[in-house]
């Protein structure tokens, strides 16, 4: 259904007394593709472009370059009447629901918008439509007449994901829904989650920081690190046998639940991720790797098959075995 080629995203300002022009290179050369009805995780550090890349996919931010083919056509080239088509197949749900929601609106007028927008039914037939998804999202008639800030967090997240859904749409990027949320309600979104996506069809591209989330409602995981993918793969087969140095800091992070139970080895990386104004030549881990040699250090890696539908930005991905650094 989706379909990402080379895209790039680079955020363009000048910087010092000579205004000297720099880039940020927040999303660099990113390809994938998403089937219907099946949820793409997207992984990784702060500041390692997956924000960026859902933003962008939806063309809420321009893309620098590269092609974004939705059901056969390439959103990036549309006109403002076919990208005003598109939107109506696509949703997005932002980390914060309380920003995310006009204060001044309230819960009928949130969700009767997109409606209007897009000129589908009125009166009682946009109200029935309105009611109908709060509703499926675990809310009734009598919030209706609230405002965002008269909502718990878990109750302005239903909002934002009934305003997401009410077009029907077949994409929807979820930026880390879960992550401002009381615990005992994260697990009541992502359960709502996965039965809206059953029941009205949805493909998802899932945006999280937390591997276990993503290993709960993923079919397929992709790691980012500073604009790049590392690893993709089934996401079975990435917690079983990751490939990518990076991908196995990640998972040897996740905490034990009982240590007495198992225990693991531990990836040791050292320093910071390096500037995104100044990225390193090679491979953009290899400052923090183990295993880095002067090959990694001078030529970046391309994607190396290591088995079906599993794909690995390495050098040396054919060599190196993680085995023992997960909880699986």
């Amino acid at each position: 259904m989706l379909t990402v080629r080379n895209l790039r995203k680079y955020f363009r300002f000048k910087r010092g007394l000579l205004s000297t022009v720099q880039y940020i290179r927040a999303v660099d050369d990113v390809s994938f593709s998403v089937d219907r009805g099946v949820t793409l995780g997207v992984v990784g550090e702060s500041g390692s472009g997956k924000t960026t890349l859902g933003l962008t996919v939806l063309r809420l931010l321009e893309p620098t370059s590269g092609e974004i083919v939705f059901n056969g056509v390439d959103v990036a080239k549309l006109s403002k009447k076919g990208l005003k088509s598109f939107r109506r197949s696509t949703g997005i749900v932002f980390q914060d629901p309380y920003s995310s929601l006009n204060p001044r609106m309230r819960v009928k007028e949130i969700l009767e918008r997109p409606l209007k927008i897009h000129g589908i039914g009125s009166g009682e037939a946009s109200l029935d439509s309105v009611s109908g998804v709060l509703e499926d999202v675990g809310l009734g008639e009598e919030h209706l007449m609230r405002y965002p800030h008269e909502l718990s967090g878990g109750q302005q997240q239903r909002v934002a994901i009934a305003r997401a859904i009410i077009l029907k749409p077949q994409l929807v990027v979820l930026d880390e829904p879960t992550s401002s949320l009381d615990v005992s309600v994260q697990a009541q979104i992502l359960n709502l989650l996965l039965d809206l996506q059953y029941r009205y069809v949805l493909t998802y591209i899932f945006i999280t920081h937390d591997l276990l989330t993503a290993r709960h409602v993923s079919d397929v995981i992709m790691v980012m690190y500073l604009g790049k993918v590392v690893e993709l793969s089934r996401a079975h087969e990435l917690f079983l046998n990751p490939r990518h140095p990076y991908t196995a800091t990640l998972l040897s992070s996740i905490p034990l639940p009982d240590p007495k139970l198992k225990t693991r080895k531990r990836m040791e990386v050292v320093g910071e991720p390096p500037s995104l104004l100044n990225l390193p030549k090679g491979c953009r881990f290899h400052q923090r790797c183990p295993y880095a040699t002067d090959k990694c250090r001078l030529e970046e890696p391309g994607f190396t098959r290591v088995g079906d539908d599993h794909l690995v930005a390495c050098h040396y991905a054919h060599e190196l075995s993680f085995e023992g650094f997960t909880l699986w």
